[in-house]
């Protein structure tokens, strides 16, 4: 399927990645140094987009408190997909349920931070930055992973979003934001064609498209021309070579390989995840990849709007485990689910519930070590905190686990704050 686009300002800024003017000279990637350890896993992370209610994705059905403070939502032992003696999945994720019983899925209860926020953009930008609820930084984990000074094999880029915003991608490094291929090579082709700026006359003028999902400081000067011996522009120029360089690389290796057909489900996520295939099966070298599934903020008459969307992710990882078995890449792929946050222990009088705490993450890939991990935060009300759970597992432990496991990288680049004790972030185990 291919979109037609138009080559419009924005366009040709979002090719540029995560933004134009925050984006440095390049230094070498770092991923493919983990090689050494074992570590040549490729990430992709899936942000579910407004809070996924964890308690009705991995749901305690024994425990009592549970039915009590959701007596229209909560499960009972005969619906859930069964794990173990007292927990299991929604019964929307069937695929993943497969998936557990093969040992490729873990489930790590109770990630949160302290002191949470319960705002949509607040939330999700410490989950992004990989830092504490009182720190103002804005470079992603990932960014901040992969700058490290250290070297390793060359990449064609550092980290591909497909979907969202660039979130943990956002800030130094190489960073492609590519939603269709062929689209990307349309708009690829079109700014080859438009020359250095294409009729640009200064940097206000492109400063002023970066407004929205653009980073701050992306608007650097005034009146720029094209004329040579001027900072910012020739910052401009750079990331416009690089970008046609990866973009480039990316159209050969795409048009060298096989494109065939996943047959994989045709829902947003399901076709971010087509394009993911489609780049590791043509032998794109990237560390990271960022899909978005949204819908999660279910205020009301959530069991029906939660089982769609639970269905939408199952039939979508279930389609991405299936092909990526079929073309040998399922055992170099992890992927891995966070929200900004999970939903209130207590349902709402609009059989919803509410911006909450703490929830599962999922990781599955054929590497990944099957089973529980972190731990189930306590139900009993003398343990809620404002009437709801507490985080059990930071998520930057999470991180640095995947830095650590994934890549063999200093898993305290990912992060910031302390641990419990005022120490590191004990990582969680992600690998086998």
């Amino acid at each position: 399927m291919t979109t037609e686009l138009s080559m419009n300002r924005r366009s040709w800024l979002r090719l540029l990645g995560t933004s134009a003017a925050s984006l440095p000279v390049l230094s070498t990637p770092v991923w493919a140094a983990g090689a050494a350890t074992g570590g040549n896993q490729s990430l992709i992370l899936i942000e579910l987009e407004g809070g996924n209610d964890g308690l009705n994705t991995l749901i305690p059905f024994r425990d009592d408190n549970y039915h009590r403070a959701r007596p229209t939502l909560a499960l009972s032992g005969s619906e859930v997909l069964g794990l173990n003696s007292d927990g299991g999945l929604h019964p929307s994720l069937g695929g993943l349920a497969g998936t557990w019983e093969r040992g490729d899925l873990r489930l790590i209860e109770g990630v949160g931070y302290p002191d949470p926020n319960r705002s949509h953009f607040r939330s999700i930008e410490i989950w992004n930055a990989g830092v504490g609820a009182d720190s103002k930084a804005t470079q992603g984990w990932i960014s901040r992973l992969m700058s490290s000074p250290d070297g390793g094999l060359e990449l064609d880029t550092d980290g591909i979003r497909l979907g969202g915003e660039m979130g943990p991608l956002r800030g130094p490094g190489r960073f492609t934001g590519l939603e269709e291929i062929e689209g990307f090579f349309e708009q690829t082709d079109a700014l080859r064609a438009a020359g250095v700026l294409g009729g640009y006359e200064d940097i206000d003028e492109i400063g002023g498209t970066m407004g929205a999902g653009m980073d701050d400081t992306s608007a650097v000067a005034h009146a720029v021309r094209p004329s040579g011996g001027n900072a910012a522009l020739d910052h401009v120029l750079s990331v416009h070579s690089n970008a046609l360089g990866t973009a480039d690389l990316l159209e050969r290796k795409i048009h060298a390989s096989a494109q065939r057909d996943f047959g994989m489900p045709d829902s947003l996520l399901g076709l971010q995840l087509t394009v993911a295939l489609q780049l590791l099966d043509a032998g794109v070298s990237t560390p990271v990849f960022k899909v978005s599934h949204g819908g999660f903020d279910t205020h009301a008459s959530q069991a029906e709007a939660h089982a769609f969307l639970l269905t939408e992710l199952d039939e979508a990882l279930a389609g991405f485990e299936r092909a990526a078995r079929d073309i040998g890449l399922w055992e170099q792929v992890t992927l891995m689910t966070y929200s900004e946050f999970g939903r209130r222990f207590y349902e709402n009088g609009s059989a919803g519930t509410d911006h909450g705490t703490a929830a599962p993450v999922i990781l599955a890939g054929g590497a990944v070590k099957g089973g529980l991990g972190g731990q189930r935060p306590s139900l009993e009300a003398r343990d809620l905190v404002d009437r709801d759970m507490v985080h059990t597992t930071d998520f930057r432990s999470v991180y640095t686990g995947v830095a650590r496991d994934l890549w063999g990288l200093d898993p305290t680049r990912a992060v910031g704050g302390q641990g419990a004790g005022g120490g590191a972030f004990s990582p969680v185990r992600i690998l086998g």
